[in-house]
């Protein structure tokens, strides 16, 4: 089951500019969220009801190109073939991170057997998510890991336990320069383009996914960066002719 509002804004090219903001709010629940999810307890698929694997709930995302005015309409060729026909250009994302499972792999608790799928541990408490980070010798725990249990010998999870740790989201910004360049008089079609990009550019890392192996010393601490989603800054160059 899938509800989500969208919003989109849009301004068309005026004056050299133009941009657009786009915002994404959803949630999405389900059984299993792949055609190969075992559910754990055959006879009662209810208790694996929760968030999607994939549920994001919220994105944004804006970006604009800007048409640099400057020297563009020059009557000196030299001014406008160095200074005119600049374009800068910028995309901002960000997100909010997907859900969670607190489980051992590989561990029967209900005592059904092989092929029951991942049986998941319960909470006796409100899940507080706190998004500490603790890196390498820190125990700034992500999220509260005592509110956390094993189900009891012969039974399994509750509705309710699945997906409910939500991992950290990521920002990113990029931005591009861009330089038009008519190198033949009077010929609008014959152009040199250079194009300079670059990505994540603030080259801010976003830390990682917590650790949810409630048998793991470091259970609900999240230790490094930059490995759940890719945070490296990248530039790129190009130059190319149109005609």
């Amino acid at each position: 089951m899938y509800h989500s509002l969208q919003v989109n804004l849009r301004r068309r090219l005026t004056h050299g500019l133009l941009f657009g903001v786009a915002y994404t709010w959803s949630r999405s629940m389900d059984f299993g969220s792949s055609n190969g999810t075992n559910l754990p307890n055959a006879y009662d698929k209810s208790i694996f009801y929760g968030p999607s694997d994939f549920d994001t709930r919220h994105v944004f995302v804006s970006n604009f190109v800007y048409n640099v005015p400057f020297a563009s309409h020059s009557t000196h060729y030299i001014e406008r073939a160095v200074l005119g026909n600049w374009q800068f250009s910028g995309t901002l994302q960000g997100q909010t991170g997907r859900p969670l499972n607190v489980s051992v792999s590989g561990v029967d608790y209900a005592g059904v057997g092989q092929g029951s799928g991942t049986q998941l541990w319960r909470h006796n408490g409100p899940v507080n998510v706190s998004k500490g980070f603790a890196g390498q010798r820190g125990r700034d725990f992500y999220f509260d890991p005592t509110v956390w249990v094993q189900p009891a010998a012969g039974t399994f999870a509750p509705r309710g336990s699945r997906n409910q740790i939500f991992g950290p989201g990521f920002q990113s910004y990029s931005a591009a320069l861009q330089k038009t360049m008519h190198i033949i008089p009077n010929h609008e079609n014959h152009a040199l383009v250079f194009r300079a990009e670059a990505f994540n550019l603030a080259n801010h890392p976003t830390k990682d996914n917590p650790v949810v192996n409630p048998t793991s010393s470091n259970f609900g601490l999240s230790q490094t960066k930059g490995q759940t989603y890719g945070a490296d800054r990248q530039f790129q160059f190009s130059l190319r002719y149109a005609f």
